[in-house]
């Protein structure tokens, strides 16, 4: 199996968590993703790269840049975070605390981490890349997304790093 895949590969079961009352959509927590990221990629660089502050001085976001190798190729991607209800934290540590969690969920996914939550119904690639790596030779290749035998799934995009490079 790739990296890519084994990054791709969907959270269940209790890993998975119901959006808050007023929120949407399901998610996992930091320690989640940050333990996935070490089981497939081994260690990674992290770093906050920017704050963003409101008019008045308030840190209400950051934006961090997440490094890694996977397969072979060294990717750096991107991310954004906010704080939603800033005025709930006493300092800005706390606030960038926040802000630089939902960043790094962020980036991750980028890396393809968590992708399915964000996705929904709409998350098809995993099940794309999974035939790609293990064809079913009783499977025509029409039958496959792009398929009409030939080079294999030429519907699904190469991978990239899906963000700063």
């Amino acid at each position: 199996m790739s990296q890519l895949l084994a990054l791709l590969k969907p959270f269940s079961g209790r890993l998975v968590s119901a959006a808050p009352p007023g929120k949407f959509g399901s998610y996992v927590s930091h320690y989640v993703v940050e333990q996935r990221l070490l089981a497939v990629v081994g260690p990674f660089d992290w770093e906050i790269i920017d704050m963003v502050r409101d008019a008045d001085g308030t840190l209400t976001g950051c934006v961090g840049r997440l490094g890694a190798e996977v397969d072979g190729r060294w990717v750096r991607v991107c991310g954004a975070g906010d704080v939603e209800n800033p005025g709930n934290s006493k300092t800005d540590g706390e606030r960038l605390k926040l802000a630089e969690s939902d960043a790094f969920k962020r980036a991750a996914m980028r890396l393809g981490v968590g992708l399915h939550l964000w996705a929904g119904d709409d998350f098809f690639v995993y099940d794309a890349l999974e035939r790609r790596e293990n064809p079913d030779p009783q499977l025509p290749m029409e039958s496959m997304p792009g398929g009409s035998g030939g080079s294999g799934i030429s519907a699904v995009p190469e991978p990239t790093s899906g963000g700063v490079t």
